[in-house]
């Protein structure tokens, strides 16, 4: 966690992510504690590089907790999500690797008191992604799929890009992305055309 230290953020906010980290650790296995470290490493990086303006308060929490959902179960998640009466579309309930992001952010707001919309939001769709994300979230969506554990093909041209052009890159990672999924024959969600027809429109 040296790292937090070298960030543009006051006493006060770092020890507060130090603090969300500390909590995490304690409830999620190893390798998902890792890549939530590293997801906010990499959003360093790149906030660095291109001396972005922004509000890496925000999200630095996003990085620390997006995957807050996967400590629990999908029969858990399926259940939070009724008996809430969550705003997930079907698909999403019957999706393993989607819903813990759209659940994740009511169990992230419960479980951790943080009520900030644009935190929120960004972690409901972390999996998905969607039109005209703030730059925040592109940095997040980028770093959560190029961190220096991921490994698959074109992940390198990722990071490239990523310290060059962030439209370029969140483009290619979206490209990968649906490229993975069409591979393995599973379903596309909804809105990933729509999405992906704004992100080309966006360049």
């Amino acid at each position: 966690m040296d790292f937090i230290n070298d960030l543009a953020l006051s006493a006060e906010q770092k020890e507060y992510l130090k603090g969300l980290i500390e909590k995490i650790k304690s409830v999620m296995p190893v390798s998902l504690y890792q890549h939530s470290i590293n997801t906010l490493e990499y959003a360093g990086i790149m906030a660095e590089k291109h001396h972005a303006d922004l509000d890496f308060f925000n999200l630095g929490i996003v990085c620390i907790l997006h995957d807050y959902g996967k400590v629990f179960s999908y029969k858990e998640l399926v259940e939070t999500a009724i008996n809430n009466k969550l705003k997930v579309s079907s698909f999403a309930l019957k999706s393993p690797p989607l819903i813990h992001g759209f659940v994740g952010a009511y169990l992230v707001s419960r479980d951790f008191d943080i009520s900030k919309k644009e935190v929120l939001k960004a972690i409901k769709f972390h999996t998905v992604g969607y039109c005209n994300m703030s730059l925040e979230d592109k940095i997040f969506f980028i770093s959560d799929k190029i961190e220096k554990n991921r490994d698959y093909d074109g992940v390198e041209k990722c990071r490239d890009l990523a310290l060059k052009n962030i439209d370029l890159c969140l483009l290619e990672v979206y490209k990968n992305n649906i490229i993975y999924i069409v591979k393995r024959n599973r379903l596309l969600h909804p809105d990933t055309s729509k999405i992906w027809n704004n992100i080309c429109g966006g360049i």
